[in-house]
């Protein structure tokens, strides 16, 4: 699994690098440190290239660190049905920043990040 998760990882850099500031592999998990800017490509990339397909959004959550410069980190986590794989994505964010909305590419997004503004005062555009 972990090198199948490996290959995925190099596969996705290779194509998005504009992207991906680094991934790692954590408890057969693949997540991905995103640039805010180019957070809609990514997860426009991740749903339409034929290896990935990572077509449904499962949640989107926060986490505030009050001592970082860039105080929230936003979480995405994605299924690929068609490869049955996960995958989450993180976008570091400070306080006054504005973190770019997926909900046209995943509908249910607007939900979650209106739960996520209410909370944390994150405004997505």
């Amino acid at each position: 699994m972990k090198q199948n998760l490996e290959e995925l990882a190099k596969y996705v850099t290779s194509k998005r690098d504009d992207c991906v500031l680094e991934w790692v592999i954590d408890f057969d998990e693949l997540s991905f440190d995103i640039t805010p800017s180019n957070i809609v490509g990514f997860v426009q990339f991740l749903q339409k290239d034929e290896r990935c397909k990572f077509s449904t959004l499962v949640d989107i959550t926060a986490i505030d660190y009050p001592e970082r410069s860039k105080r929230f980190d936003i979480i995405y986590h994605f299924l690929s049905m068609y490869q049955n794989q996960r995958v989450r994505l993180r976008v570091s964010a400070r306080e006054e920043e504005t973190v770019l909305s997926i909900a046209e590419i995943h509908p249910s997004a607007n939900w979650f990040e209106r739960e996520i503004f209410d909370m944390f005062g994150v405004i997505f555009n």
